[in-house]
């Protein structure tokens, strides 16, 4: 089928402007990652180097967006919040450069003076059809629910699990079971791990998780409810041409997809985890090399990035140094390979491993 005139490759409409308007140049430096790719020997008879383009400079949002920004706080004299969600009719700030207040959320609920009720549960957390919802825990025992389904351990998805949860099974894989239970305290009672790969039936539904490609233990949840229809919910995910290949997704068609992401623009097309693995690899070795005292510092949500740091420790033959807690939660992976790679002494390694909040010059120095 032709593309329409006025639109892209992509189906986006093409840019009429002069110059390139921040989102362009933002696009653009997201689908070039040729940099990535080892750069071929150089040879003797090359000319002088020119030069691709200037440093992109990312402007304030609010300035690329074309909105006044809001007063700050001591300026402004008023609180200053976020008002509106992302179905509000109006994000813009209000003439006096201050934003709506906003209602403080605490345990699952809106607090605005005295008044408190339970936070709703969106649509968009629910499976229709089913007694399920995925990822909704901040929302406490949602009307209709029967079954919660974790999709993988990010405290933006599992935010809202404590050690007093009480509202019915949370479904996830076994490592994740075994993260909620060790870091979060969740009493077992309601912990249902299940494997890959494999289907259970729950309240009726066909339910099958996938290998989401994303961290250790991230699920894709696959849904056959009783009347043939299948749903999936992506969860966070990497997208690869195994999990495009995967039997259960070639048999039949997906009626409805929960595709939870970032980067759901067409524009944005990421190098596979083996060359972005491969980067960060030489290019640590080719400080070392520079510089043999380098610290290499890798920064880590509680759980990611393992297939990184795990290449830098190979490649260069150190130990992994971390702190007490992440070392509790990577041997609780069984992942013999990196597990006899972690060591408790700072001062025994070139490579550490840090809390994101950590990766600052002051921290490392």
């Amino acid at each position: 089928m032709p593309v329409p005139d006025g639109l892209d490759d992509n189906g986006f409409p093409i840019s009429s402007a002069a110059t390139s308007s921040f989102a362009d140049d933002f696009y653009r430096s997201g689908i070039d990652w040729s940099s990535l790719r080892a750069a071929p020997a150089p040879s003797e008879d090359s000319g002088p180097k020119e030069n691709s383009g200037g440093l992109l400079v990312q402007r304030s949002l609010y300035q690329a967006w074309g909105i006044q920004k809001p007063a700050r706080r001591e300026e402004a004299g008023v609180e200053v919040g976020v008002g509106g969600g992302a179905g509000a009719s109006s994000a813009s700030p209000a003439t006096s450069g201050s934003w709506p207040g906003r209602k403080r959320r605490r345990g699952g609920e809106v607090e605005a003076g005295a008044e408190r009720k339970p936070l709703a549960c969106p649509f968009y957390k629910k499976i229709p059809g089913t007694p399920f919802t995925v990822d909704a825990f901040r929302y406490g025992a949602v009307e209709g629910s029967r079954a919660y389904f974790l999709s993988h351990f990010h405290h933006d998805h599992y935010g809202g699990l404590t050690k007093k949860w009480c509202h019915g099974p949370i479904y996830c894989t076994d490592l994740t079971a075994r993260l909620v239970k060790m870091c979060l305290s969740v009493n077992s009672e309601y912990i249902c791990p299940m494997e890959l790969d494999k289907e259970y039936l729950i309240e009726g539904v066909a339910v099958t998780l996938l290998e989401a490609n994303h961290c250790p233990g991230a699920a894709v949840i696959h849904f056959r409810l009783g009347d043939g229809k299948t749903y999936l919910h992506t969860g966070d995910f990497r997208a690869s041409k195994s999990m495009q290949l995967h039997p259960l997704l070639q048999r039949g068609h997906i009626n409805l997809l929960y595709l939870d992401t970032t980067y759901c623009n067409p524009k944005y097309k990421f190098p596979p985890k083996a060359d972005v693995i491969d980067f960060v690899v030489r290019t640590a070795q080719r400080y070392l090399l520079k510089e043999p005292k380098t610290l290499i510092v890798v920064g880590a949500y509680s759980i990611g990035k393992e297939n990184v740091y795990l290449a830098i420790s190979q490649a260069l033959e150190v130990p992994i140094y971390t702190d007490a807690s992440r070392r509790r939660i990577l041997h609780s992976f069984g992942w013999s390979n990196l597990s006899k790679r972690i060591c408790s002494c700072n001062q025994s390694s070139s490579l550490h491993v840090l809390p994101l909040s950590s990766v600052r010059h002051e921290v490392c120095k």
